[in-house]
């Protein structure tokens, strides 16, 4: 199955053709151009693509390369393999995860744009936040702006948050998202049906939203323009049977033209982050969660700002002077780099950020 997953002009829907045709990924690999050219949906031109491609396909090195960056290949066989996704017209035969979560766990996708205004990062925040406390997955793109905001609010809040990635696992994309991509294995996992070493392409983009869509209960979207990933995301949703949701936003605003439009088709209305656990019908969270940002730290990232300095130390001195264990100094390092707060050095070595260092100044101080 993994053979097929690589091989060149199939997808998941030819997949599970020749699967339904040969009986099993086995025989498919092994079928004969003629047998394989067939098959609905396959023709003379794939079948010889897939036949000329097989002596590149090399799914030993694909296995070493999964085990070298800690990643678990899952396949449709597998149990691990997120129910959520089996019910997919499209879903993937093959798909990669670094980290680990209780797939069958209520989830909800938190999507919007990359250039977030600053209300929108903070109702991202906040959200991830309040659905992070209330037990549920927060599922988003791990993309900068809203979909980085969701992610880092889930880690505030001691959630449980899933990255579903353009690229491989193994490929950091954007690249300040480093630590908040390694915070999340520790609380989660980052996931994808590209084949370890991939780059993200602009196609992949777009595809991968359904997977983000597929995986939630239902999708918020936050801010992102009428032709935007998110949007995308929130048809897939309908698309699939999923529940849209949509933050109001000013309608004077780009970046809230697509929520606005989604509310006026008929999406649930999300007007105060904190209550999105009792409007998505989750359990609230004890404690209230605040609706504005910024945020005073708490306590845990405060100790890991305590435990830096100036000059960069690695992650291993901070957790010996900052008494935490190893996944929270992650998960609260993630959270202050995002807040620009810490910067990273090479080799897992940070310090707090500063004028000096940023390479700017700011009349009055930070």
């Amino acid at each position: 199955m993994i053979a097929l997953s690589l091989a060149p002009a199939l997808g998941p829907v030819r997949i599970g053709r020749l699967m339904r045709a040969f009986g099993s990924a086995r025989e498919a690999w092994r079928a004969s151009a003629a047998a394989l050219a067939a098959v609905e949906g396959i023709g003379a031109r794939v079948a010889a693509l897939i036949a000329a491609g097989r002596g590149s396909v090399d799914v030993d090195r694909v296995l070493r390369r999964a085990d070298a960056a800690g990643a678990r290949v899952l396949t449709w066989l597998d149990d691990a393999y997120p129910s959520a996704w089996r019910d997919l017209r499209d879903a993937p035969p093959v798909v990669y995860v670094r980290g680990r979560w209780a797939a069958d766990a209520p989830a909800v996708a938190v999507v919007g744009t990359r250039r977030a205004t600053p209300y929108g990062l903070g109702i991202a925040g906040t959200l991830g936040e309040s659905l992070g406390a209330s037990g549920a997955v927060v599922v988003s793109g791990l993309a900068r702006g809203v979909d980085g905001a969701a992610h880092a609010g889930t880690l505030r809040a001691g959630g449980v948050t899933v990255g579903v990635l353009a690229g491989g696992v193994d490929v950091v994309y954007p690249p300040e998202h480093r630590s908040l991509i390694e915070a999340m294995q520790a609380r989660g996992a980052v996931v994808s049906e590209a084949p370890i070493g991939a780059h993200p392409d602009r196609r992949q983009f777009a595809r991968r939203n359904r997977l983000i869509s597929g995986l939630a209960r239902a999708v918020i979207v936050v801010e992102g323009d009428v032709d935007s990933g998110a949007l995308i995301t929130a048809r897939y949703a309908r698309a699939q049977g999923r529940p849209v949701f949509a933050v109001p936003g000013n309608v004077y605003a780009g970046p809230s033209r697509g929520p606005n439009r989604l509310l006026a088709e008929g999406a649930g209305v999300i007007s105060a982050p904190a209550e999105a656990a009792r409007v998505l019908g989750l359990p609230v969270p004890a404690q209230p969660v605040r609706n504005v940002t910024p945020r005073p730290p708490a306590s845990v990232p405060a100790r890991v700002l305590v435990a830096l300095g100036d000059e960069f130390v690695h992650i291993d001195d901070v957790v010996a002077r900052s008494g935490l264990g190893t996944a929270q100094v992650a998960a609260a390092l993630a959270v202050l780099e995002i807040d620009g707060l810490v910067q990273r050095g090479a080799g897992q070595r940070f310090a707090r950020a500063g004028p000096a260092r940023s390479g700017h100044f700011e009349p009055g101080g930070v």
